[in-house]
């Protein structure tokens, strides 16, 4: 199993609050702390191409605003079954973005059954006509990419932009450090119609005050590897997008094989004034 590409999800899982209107512009999605559990397990609508069983959980913590900067870990540990045979996964991963997105650093480590598997480390800085890479682990490389590309959590402020403006199509290039830390994913995604708020059953964790007053859209993300001519996606994202950016609902489809993620425990942490 290929783990889910965990910077560009835990980004994706990022819960937003809106600021005060004396320091942020009403449009401005904000990033606001907070800790999230999603269990996983494989999803039955979906043919499982050698894939008996899959049981996991995601946790995912976020803390950080346009001033400071955003800081984000997250973990995800699956327990497969591959043709009768055990498999544990254990990603760990962790990243900073400038507020203003000139920079990000990053580091993942991911272990197979107890071995290690990968490990990356690196970052990227934005310059006038490029994005400058630099990669530590697994082998040292620097390398350029188009200076349009973006990092995880702008790319989570720019679903929420598009989906309050009624969009229902948004194209970026994505630059999250997965992998061996050079790729850049070209990030297809389709904005569902509005929910209204407090429309539909919702999981007991989402019941959460801040999120029964809100809008919801259906999302879909695409991930293709730029430059590739590869006509169907690495793996792809559904969830459901709150107004405030919180996701639940999620359906991570491999191609082989899909996982869906419940949203069991929210927890919302102090919040640090941003005086742009």
């Amino acid at each position: 199993m290929k783990p889910v590409r965990p910077l560009a999800l835990a980004a994706l899982l990022g819960t937003l609050v809106a600021a005060p209107a004396a320091t942020q512009p009403a449009s401005e999605p904000v990033l606001g702390p907070h800790r999230a559990i999603y269990d996983l397990r494989l999803d039955s609508r979906r043919a499982a191409r050698g894939m008996d069983d899959a049981r996991g959980r995601i946790l995912f913590e976020t803390s950080g605003n346009r001033c400071e900067g955003f800081t984000t870990t997250f973990r995800q540990v699956v327990q497969l079954t591959v043709n009768g045979n055990p498999v544990t996964m254990d990603v760990n991963t962790a990243h900073f973005e400038e507020g203003d997105g000139t920079g990000f650093r990053f580091t993942s480590r991911s272990s197979e059954n107890g071995a290690p598997r990968n490990e990356t480390d690196g970052s990227a800085r934005r310059t006038g006509d490029a994005l400058q890479i630099a990669v530590r682990r697994p082998r040292e490389l620097e390398t350029r990419a188009d200076a349009a590309t973006i990092f995880p959590t702008e790319h989570l402020m720019q679903l929420v932009k598009a989906a309050r403006a009624g969009q229902t199509i948004l194209e970026v290039k994505v630059y999250d450090g997965a992998e061996t830390g050079e790729k850049i994913y070209n990030a297809t995604a389709v904005i569902g119609r509005r929910i209204a708020p407090g429309a539909g059953e919702v999981e007991e964790a989402a019941r959460d005050p801040k999120l029964a007053a809100l809008s919801r859209w259906p999302v879909t993300i695409s991930y293709f590897e730029d430059g590739s001519d590869r006509a169907t996606p690495i793996y792809s994202i559904a969830f459901e997008l709150y107004e405030n950016g919180v996701s639940r609902q999620l359906v991570i489809d491999y191609g082989e094989f899909a996982l869906q993620g419940t949203l069991t425990k929210l927890e919302w942490q102090a919040e640090t004034a941003c005086s742009r």
